[in-house]
């Protein structure tokens, strides 16, 4: 039993970072991709490769170690009594995570003045994007009885930046609470070829040029929302490179060189987005 879970864990913690980067620097030698890596980088493409590789080792522990704490409800929702002084933030996860991938950023929140602070969680194995799309709309609806005629700001990773977006560019856009502000990390606007090797049908939905991709960009968001997407140069996860992209008019940045789950627990990449975050009105120093 001991040596099936060391080899589990040297799997999951050491040869899928490994494979997955392997995959990543076949698709960018192998396209236009690579001479904008080698430019950004200033020529470190194969440090900032090696950057993300020691970025996914590391984060992957993170994430499975916390992936129990989505079972202490309360961290997901506001203290009972949080005061009013900061507009309604709503966290979404990506594809096989849960709530607890927002666990640093919770306390990275908290620390800047945000009190009311809910994270979404989905099943990613049974239902399809439709349908979470669907739970989606109903939870915030729920949960806006507490913040009646508020605006509130999305924060989305990776599937969870096109489940924000959907909400946000939904048909009926003016019932239930309004986005004042959308922010996703790494999200897969042209989908992604390494959904081929993901468990699921939802997974396999999100392959590029996929109906589901297609149906998504035809979505516009309002132009009164304040739209950014932050994406790794060295993402592991959403490939081609160009399938970060955002729909035209989105603020589009750059992180550090990490990993595609890295971006959850990365300092300098949570400021960023409490940076692009305003609580009345002033722009928070973080």
């Amino acid at each position: 039993m001991t040596v099936i879970l060391f080899l589990a864990l040297i799997t999951v913690f050491l040869f899928f970072p490994l494979a997955t980067y392997i995959l990543f620097w076949y698709e960018t030698a192998n396209s236009t991709y690579r001479d904008e890596l080698a430019r950004i980088s200033n020529g470190k493409t194969g440090s900032w490769i090696l950057r993300g590789l020691a970025s996914s080792v590391l984060s992957h522990i993170v994430a499975i170690g916390c992936y129990p704490l989505v079972l202490i409800r309360n961290l997901w929702r506001p203290a009972p009594g949080a005061g009013s002084s900061s507009p309604p933030v709503i966290l979404i996860h990506g594809l096989y995570h849960n709530a607890s991938a927002w666990i640093r950023f919770r306390g990275s929140l908290k620390r800047a003045g945000y009190d009311r602070i809910y994270a979404f969680t989905y099943n990613s194995l049974r239902p399809d994007f439709k349908e979470i799309c669907g739970q989606l709309e109903r939870w915030i609806m729920e949960i806006g009885g507490a913040f009646p005629g508020e605006g509130i700001i999305l924060v989305g990773h990776s599937m969870g930046g096109l489940l924000a977006k959907a909400y946000a560019a939904r048909d009926n856009v003016s019932q239930g609470p309004q986005v004042k502000a959308l922010i996703t990390l790494g999200t897969p606007y042209g989908g992604s070829k390494a959904v081929v090797f993901g468990i699921g049908h939802l997974a396999r939905s999100l392959a590029c040029s996929s109906p589901l991709i297609h149906e998504l960009e035809g979505r516009q968001v309002p132009p009164e929302v304040s739209c950014i997407a932050l994406h790794s140069p060295v993402d592991n996860m959403v490939l081609p490179a160009e399938s970060l992209t955002p729909p035209s008019g989105w603020r589009d940045e750059w992180t550090d060189p990490i990993c595609h789950v890295a971006m959850l627990y990365h300092g300098p990449t949570i400021k960023r987005v409490l940076n692009q975050m305003t609580l009345g009105g002033v722009p928070i120093d973080v």
